[in-house]
């Protein structure tokens, strides 16, 4: 079974604590590599996340979408 991706709130959310942590230093050195790996991979996931809601906004206000409509048959 395929592990559920996090949202783009969620990851927002521990990218915030991830850094609420590192800010604090009470950290060890190993653990705090480790929250800056995870920051990382969390910031680059909500970029993508950014960049393909930019991309569906543009396709959509450049009319590349067509809104649907119902032919007589279908009514």
């Amino acid at each position: 079974m395929k592990k559920k991706e996090p949202s783009f709130e969620e990851r927002l959310a521990r990218l915030q604590a991830i850094v609420a942590s590192l800010e604090s230093g009470n950290a060890p050195l190993a653990e705090s590599v480790a929250l800056y790996k995870e920051g990382i991979a969390h910031a680059a996931a909500c970029r993508e996340q950014i960049e393909r809601a930019r991309h569906d906004i543009k396709v959509c206000s450049e009319g590349a979408v067509t809104p649907f409509e119902m032919s007589e048959e279908d009514e």
